[in-house]
């Protein structure tokens, strides 16, 4: 009461991102994400209170895609946040952690290029008609088994021609010829994903799926949609309406999604079923975004009905490195 409380992160439309840096006659509290870290001065902030938190992109060996995860920033970063208060006034910064924790965090983030798949920054270079990676002028050169990995997906997504050469040792050279791009690899970079879900919706195409691959993309780029740890009514009524979950999570979250747009993404429905409202508020512009693509790529991209089988093995297209057999009956 008495406050003007606004929220400021990446994701806002540009008028709401400037109602967070207008001044105001009443106190104001923005809540941000890091892009206040360094991006912008907010006129007015005096106190800066900074959780010692942010989500940081970062390549996910389990997924074999990037995501972004809660992690403890670095020193710099919180030099960075202290230094929101006072630019224009003096102001203080306040720390949720001990003085003893923050010493023991690393100096800086580790450059991005050390810490997220390359598939995507590959596939572009070599558009660009970059044939050695090795010889290109890095800012911050990637680690080598990085880049072969890079170049081994993508060689296997189809949008490169030849497969990695083997390392080789440092001065010596490799008498292979470097990967090159496919037609394939070029339609891929139509779209403003990771290399994998580019290659699922150009399958999809192929199965008649394009709609229903468009809502998987939408679905898997951000948080997840369902909360996790649920009570049991929660999850009793997840099973009466969403049905089974054993052929594959992704149509659970389809199911999850129609749900929550039936319901108009009111809060109290999307509650009683555990679905976590801002990320379904957000898929809805990604999907739109994603089936404009497609069709502007001349794919089919209207509602059908489709069975089961044929998303799954465009999702197969996409991740067949990721690939397993069960041997026994599992465990339930």
């Amino acid at each position: 009461r008495g406050w003007v409380l606004l929220p400021l992160h990446g994701e806002l439309p540009p008028r709401e991102q400037d109602a967070a840096v207008a001044r105001y006659d009443q106190r104001k509290v923005v809540v941000a994400t890091n892009v206040a870290e360094t991006s912008l001065t907010i006129d007015g902030i005096r106190c800066v209170i900074d959780s010692g938190l942010a989500r940081i992109p970062r390549y996910d060996p389990y997924r074999g895609i990037n995501t972004l995860l809660i992690e403890k920033i670095s020193q710099s970063s919180a030099d960075q946040r202290a230094g929101r208060a006072g630019r224009t006034a003096p102001g203080v910064c306040l720390r949720l952690c001990s003085r003893e924790e923050h010493s023991h965090r690393p100096p800086r983030e580790l450059p991005e290029v050390k810490r997220l798949d390359l598939a995507e920054v590959v596939l572009t270079l070599k558009a660009a008609g970059v044939a050695d990676l090795r010889k290109f002028r890095w800012l911050e050169p990637p680690e080598e088994h990085a880049l072969a990995h890079a170049e081994e997906l993508l060689t296997d997504l189809g949008a490169l021609t030849h497969p990695h050469p083997e390392a080789t040792p440092p001065g010596a050279h490799s008498n292979q010829p470097p990967s090159t791009i496919t037609p394939l690899g070029r339609k891929m970079l139509a779209f403003p994903l990771h290399p994998r879900y580019a290659r699922m919706l150009l399958a999809a195409q192929e199965r008649g799926c394009v709609y229903q691959a468009c809502l998987v993309a939408a679905l898997t780029q951000g948080r997840d949609l369902l909360l996790r740890n649920v009570d049991r009514e929660t999850a009793a009524l997840r099973e009466d309406l969403l049905g089974e979950t054993s052929t594959s999570d992704f149509f659970l979250l389809m199911r999850a999604w129609n749900y929550a747009a039936r319901k108009e993404f009111k809060l109290e429905a999307c509650r009683r079923l555990g679905i976590h409202l801002v990320t379904a508020r957000q898929v809805g512009p990604l999907f739109e975004q994603f089936l404009e693509i497609a069709r502007r790529e001349g794919l089919e991209a209207e509602p059908r009905p489709v069975a089961d089988e044929a998303l799954q093995k465009c999702l197969l297209a996409a991740f067949s490195d990721r690939l397993a057999r069960r041997l026994d009956t599992g465990t339930l």
